[in-house]
């Protein structure tokens, strides 16, 4: 055979005229061709081919013969001193059986394995420790689940192979208490820090899904004097201005109260979800807002009867809320968080309609003494507190009280309803008996609501629940105790029949 090597020619390109003589080369092409016997015994003689390997030359796929003689003991690449065509045996443990030969890579396994610990009598490795574990095998399991199952521990009869100083139930030293959980005490330690840097420094908020948030750290003061990042002239003219609008809307009659009512409620709940939010939780706050709405001016224009109907379709439209997927967030935790804010702010904020809806506007009277015996508590037991304050009084949930001022604004909201309630003109039906009676109620609910809202913030890891009211932080920060003071008025009211 012989490639067919025509592979140019001259042509007349036939984009130019017949005079045009420019030849065009072809491309190149391979071909086979036949060749004779001649042909090819030419071609062997001049060495352009080759003949038939032989019958004893190595060809493709064979099997190379097994080497002979042990396997050298050098590792590649041999060191300079070392004779690569002298093997090297290895060295034998004494008494270790010679090693048997292998077999050829090529050949099938035979199912061989090597064994643990061989010698030639059967007897024991030098060194070796396995009587230490012979007895293990005639052991029973024993089970172990209270603490006096291991008084008798055998753990002493197995030798250890190592020599570190036993760890956790091994410990013979161990004592009853452990300080795994050492450090969920560093917030009670901060709270005895009298350091000023350490009470102020930034909270720590984390999601629901990782760990509980630390308190903040603002509340770690010692309980005295004012916290100095609070301005007490603004907060007093804060204060005032606030008194002299409700005042005037209260003088106006019980519609403008209702609306001075609706907006600070819905505010406050505003506040609080907003307050859920920044702390991980995804609650239904447009429900929560319009549920709360809703209750205020229902419980104004029908009573009682909108309380229950209201809640029950809250509740029924939490569920639906996060079974739609309107928000898409866990829903069990994020159902209780918008129920809590709606009952806390909503339900307990629709007394004060209640109370607005009693006739002869006896109800503005009943809602301006609850108003002003909560203030009077709250006014007191911040002076109380700041100047003779000592001893706190719930320093895991509020650091800043104290006794003393929990015992001076009682006293205040006492005085005050006596005094203001029961004696001024135009605060009727109040007369200074019925007055006493609701001082004393104010002067034991109205603690219970400021510190269940120190208790959730101090849970959620915020200072404030908002900032709108200058000096005193947000709307549900300065009426957190009025909104369980208004049911407690409420049915106090029925109680003394003064409606």
């Amino acid at each position: 055979m012989d490639y067919d090597d025509e592979n140019e020619q001259d042509e007349a390109s036939p984009g130019r005229g017949s005079g045009d003589k420019a030849p065009r080369r072809r491309r190149r092409s391979e071909g086979v061709r036949i060749i004779g016997a001649e042909e090819a015994a030419r071609a062997l003689e001049e060495g352009q081919a080759a003949g038939r390997r032989p019958d004893d030359a190595p060809r493709f796929g064979d099997v190379p013969e097994r080497p002979s003689g042990p396997p050298p003991a050098q590792r590649f690449p041999l060191p300079g001193s070392a004779d690569p065509t002298t093997p090297v045996l290895r060295p034998q443990s004494p008494g270790q059986a010679e090693t048997p030969p292998l077999q050829h890579w090529t050949e099938p396994p035979t199912g061989e394995v090597p064994r643990i610990l061989a010698t030639d009598g059967g007897g024991e490795v030098e060194g070796d420790d396995i009587d230490a574990w012979a007895a293990l095998p005639n052991r029973a399991p024993r089970w172990r689940d209270q603490d006096s199952d291991w008084a008798d521990t055998d753990f002493d009869d197995v030798p250890l192979a190592d020599d570190e100083a036993p760890m956790g139930v091994l410990d013979a030293n161990r004592t009853e208490h452990s300080d795994l959980f050492s450090f969920d005490d560093a917030e009670a330690d901060l709270a005895l820090d009298p350091k000023p840097e350490t009470a102020r420094r930034a909270p720590v908020t984390t999601s629901i899904r990782t760990r509980q948030p630390a308190a903040p750290r603002s509340d770690l003061a010692p309980p005295g004097p004012a916290a100095a990042g609070r301005d007490m002239r603004v907060a007093v003219g804060a204060g005032v201005a606030m008194a002299f609008v409700a005042l005037v809307l209260f003088k106006a009659g019980p519609k403008p109260a209702m609306f001075l009512v609706t907006a600070v409620v819905t505010v406050a709940a505003a506040e609080l979800y907003h307050v859920f939010i920044r702390a991980g939780y995804r609650p239904a706050t447009l429900l929560g807002l319009t549920a709360t709405i809703g209750l205020l001016v229902g419980a104004y224009s029908e009573g009682e009867a909108a309380v229950p109907l209201v809640l029950f379709l809250t509740t029924v439209f939490s569920f639906l809320w996060y079974l739609l997927r309107v928000v898409r967030a866990r829903p069990t935790v994020n159902v209780a968080v918008t129920l809590l804010g709606f009952c806390w702010v909503g339900v307990l904020g629709s007394f004060a309609a209640l109370l607005l809806r009693l006739p002869d506007r006896h109800g503005v009277a009943f809602l301006l003494g609850a108003v002003i015996a909560t203030a009077a508590h709250d006014i007191g037991g911040l002076f109380f507190g700041s100047q003779m304050g000592s001893r706190p009084l719930l320093p895991e949930i509020s650091p800043n009280k104290t006794v003393e001022g929990l015992v001076g604004g009682m006293l205040s909201a006492v005085f005050a309803s006596v005094l203001l309630v029961g004696v001024v003109p135009g605060i009727s039906p109040w007369t200074p008996g019925k007055a006493l009676a609701l001082g004393l109620v104010v002067a034991v609910v109205a603690p219970i609501g400021d510190l269940c809202q120190s208790m959730i913030k101090r849970d959620l890891g915020v200072k404030d629940m908002g900032s709108l009211i200058p000096g005193h932080g947000g709307v549900l920060d300065r009426f957190d105790a009025l909104l369980f003071v208004l049911p407690a008025t409420y049915y106090l009211v029925k109680l003394l029949d003064l409606a």
